[in-house]
């Protein structure tokens, strides 16, 4: 029995949990100057961080993304036999939301790392980012606010315009906007009427046009501008 009432909690927990999430595409960082391994460990920890903070990862959207670019500082020989290397970088941290080029929260971060090699240094900078930096949980709260005010306040708009897509025969720009409504329990007028929406579109029109989406790399050149 005492099993039982334990995982019955854990279901309402996780219940409680998806109705507060919110949905984020994580990005590769825009680095050609770091491994693919660095790459990949940023894009876990980014990923990490998100979950930790109430968010689901998507690759069916590219509305809300979370956009991480690094610049490699320095990568200075240490004094010590053997020799060794010490690495600073600059992580940019970005959420945005692409389909309006609006930056949502932002946060950057100086990290350093010392590794057998310059790629090792790298990679150890890479690594001292923590998925519970308190910098990053703060830039993260502000995006996901900012979502849900963006929600409580355009739904009919957000509503209209993915009508006037649907009408134009223009499913995966449809879609790419439904997915990224959030279920919340604040305001669930605007996923309900995503669901009904939802129903309306064939399933083999939603998986072709979610198959472009997953792989779709999203154009961000904006925000350099």
């Amino acid at each position: 029995m005492k099993k039982i009432k334990t995982l019955l909690l854990l279901l309402l927990v996780s219940v409680s949990y998806l109705t507060e999430a919110q949905k984020i595409r994580v990005l590769h960082p825009s680095a050609s100057n770091i491994s693919d391994e660095a790459s990949m460990m940023l894009y876990n920890r980014l990923n990490q961080a998100a979950s930790l903070n109430g968010i689901a990862s998507t690759d069916n959207s590219n509305k809300f993304l979370m956009i991480p670019s690094v610049v490699v500082m320095s990568v200075e020989p240490t004094t010590t036999v053997p020799v060794r290397y010490m690495a600073e970088i600059e992580i940019s941290v970005f959420i945005v939301d692409n389909s309006r080029k609006l930056l949502m929260s932002q946060e950057t971060f100086v990290k350093r790392g010392v590794g057998d090699n310059e790629n090792k240094a790298v990679m150890e900078a890479v690594k001292a980012l923590n998925a519970r930096d308190s910098k990053l949980k703060k830039m993260i709260a502000i995006g996901k606010n900012r979502i849900v005010e963006y929600y409580n306040t355009e739904c009919e708009t957000v509503v209209k315009t993915i009508n006037t897509y649907l009408e134009c025969g223009m499913v995966e720009e449809a879609l790419n906007e439904l997915h990224a409504i959030p279920q919340i329990d604040e305001n669930t007028g605007c996923y309900d009427n995503s669901l009904n929406i939802l129903s309306k579109i064939s399933q083999e029109q939603q998986n072709a046009a979610n198959d472009k989406i997953k792989n779709e790399n999203p154009d961000v050149s904006w925000i350099n501008e």
